[in-house]
């Protein structure tokens, strides 16, 4: 782990934050634009779906892509980035249609069965506590409710990610693991698939149902 995990201190990936961490945060929405489309896709959002986004960053994904739903939510442990993603979705947050919170995905800040859909893109990995996590998805999912999570490095793309484990501080999990640790969770309909991305050979997409 490289000497900022060591010291506590996310690296600006992890954890946005400052006049850097938002300038990262509006890039990312260009690199991750393929990424968004795979899970919007696999998604498939309706105007009936009340949807959470885990780890939203600075909001573009909900912007574009949950616009339409009856009611939105995004969290994020960068105070900058819910910050960001509210001004992104200013009209929504505004008619109380949205919502964006501060706060930990092992720990969600709302009630069993408040959401039909949830997705977690590109952030996964940085979770320290992703089993917790997936719990905790699971409790805030409706029965039937759809689970995305999108993997842009993962054990199955034939790279060697050792640089970026030591660098992030991130995990590296295989779609054998992901199904595992979904169906623990108590997620059924496991599904792992797989595309292409921006930088991505083998983008992992992995979609579960309460």
């Amino acid at each position: 782990m490289n000497e900022t995990a060591k010291n506590g201190e996310l690296p600006q990936a992890a954890k946005p934050s400052g006049i850097k961490g938002r300038l990262l945060a509006s890039l990312m929405q260009w690199v991750h634009g393929a990424e968004y489309r795979a899970v919007a896709k696999t998604l498939r959002l309706e105007p009936d779906d009340r949807f959470v986004e885990i780890g939203c960053g600075s909001g573009s994904f909900l912007a574009k892509y949950a616009s339409r739903t009856a009611a939105s939510a995004g969290l994020d442990h960068s105070a900058d980035m819910v910050k960001m993603a509210a001004r992104r979705n200013r009209r929504r947050e505004q008619s109380g249609s949205s919502e964006f919170k501060q706060g930990d995905a092992s720990s969600l800040p709302w009630r069993d069965s408040s959401f039909t859909a949830a997705a977690a893109i590109a952030t996964f990995m940085f979770w320290p506590q992703p089993q917790d996590a997936l719990r905790e998805i699971h409790r805030v999912l409706r029965p039937g409710g759809r689970l995305v999570i999108s993997l842009g490095w993962n054990a199955d793309d034939g790279l060697d990610h050792a640089g970026h484990v030591e660098k992030y501080g991130i995990r590296i999990y295989s779609g054998t693991e992901m199904q595992a640790m979904l169906e623990r969770a108590g997620f059924s309909e496991v599904e792992v698939t797989y595309t292409k991305a921006f930088m991505e050979p083998k983008l992992m997409i992995c979609k579960a149902v309460k």
